[in-house]
């Protein structure tokens, strides 16, 4: 449905997530967020500690390539979608 884009963008990104990044969410925990994951589930999924997601989850984090990958493996989406804001 074209309103669940952010007009313009044309990158698959609901305008929910696109929002929450706007308001200082990293594209991670936007996701995260938008998909009514929590932190825990998805430490469970990655095989990794709640404090490992957080701390990918910071704004200033910069996780790598293949750890996006395996988050938006987790989160069942493109793994592009992620390095949106990089």
């Amino acid at each position: 449905m074209e309103d669940d884009k952010v007009a313009g963008e044309g990158n698959g990104t609901p305008s929910e997530v696109a929002w929450l990044m706007r308001d200082g969410l990293s594209p991670i925990r936007a996701w995260r967020e938008h998909l009514g994951v929590s932190q825990e589930e998805l430490a469970r999924r990655l095989s990794a500690k709640p404090a490992a997601v957080a701390q990918m989850e910071a704004r200033s984090a910069r996780p790598r390539a293949a750890m996006l990958k395996k988050v938006a493996a987790a989160l069942d989406i493109d793994w592009e979608l992620l390095r949106i804001g990089k």
